[in-house]
């Protein structure tokens, strides 16, 4: 075929066809962008959220801090840190809303695994059996190794004081909340084996 033929028959299709090519090739493009990132995504193992907790790390920082030290750090597996959202420590009421409003929705949608507040706030919450009773998740050595730091409400194990926590502690995190934070886990945790992992690994007790 002529070189001039060839031309003429190119620009009769992009003449004629142009928009059906464009919607092609933008159709192709997107599905080539959603395969890769479905081939690239990250299994998320936990969620952790920490409000008022003013730490001095970066949320990726303690993703990659959690993941090296529970051996997950093999670029599959995904951990989410939530630390900028505020209870007590809001400017404004309306930061403090949507902080609880972001803190309900991921419990209700069985988003959230770990999580750290105040004292006061932790206990309000567990009116309402938001914590699990982490004598479910925790053996007795560990138990016995935590005893004076553990919070414990109807005999029950709700929590564990930040501040025996030498991760959090590392972090910053509570070190100027007053009487201080708590760490516990969310009753409908869906990764219930990794939020174990992750109190023995702030609490310095790993494996």
């Amino acid at each position: 075929m002529k070189a001039g033929k060839l031309r003429n028959e190119l620009y009769y299709l992009w003449s004629v066809y142009r928009w059906p090519l464009l919607a092609g090739l933008l159709g192709v493009v997107l599905i080539l962008f959603f395969a890769m990132k479905a081939v690239t995504a990250k299994e998320p193992v936990l969620r952790v959220m920490l409000i008022d907790c003013h730490a001095d790390a970066a949320p990726e920082q303690m993703e990659e801090d959690f993941l090296s030290a529970a051996g997950l750090a093999d670029g599959r597996q995904g951990a989410d840190f939530v630390t900028d959202l505020l209870f007590e420590d809001a400017a404004g009421g309306n930061y403090a809303m949507t902080s609880l409003s972001r803190f309900l929705t991921d419990v209700g949608s069985k988003k959230l695994d770990v999580c750290g507040m105040p004292e006061e706030s932790f206990l309000k919450y567990d009116d309402s059996e938001t914590w699990l009773d982490l004598s479910e998740l925790l053996d007795a050595d560990t138990l016995s190794a935590l005893e004076d730091s553990l919070v414990v409400k109807d005999d029950r194990v709700i929590g564990i004081k930040a501040d025996a926590l030498p991760v959090l502690r590392a972090y910053g995190c509570y070190e100027n909340a007053y009487p201080g934070g708590i760490l516990g886990v969310v009753y409908n945790t869906p990764h219930r084996d990794v939020a174990g992992k992750y109190l023995l690994y702030a609490a310095g007790l790993q494996e």
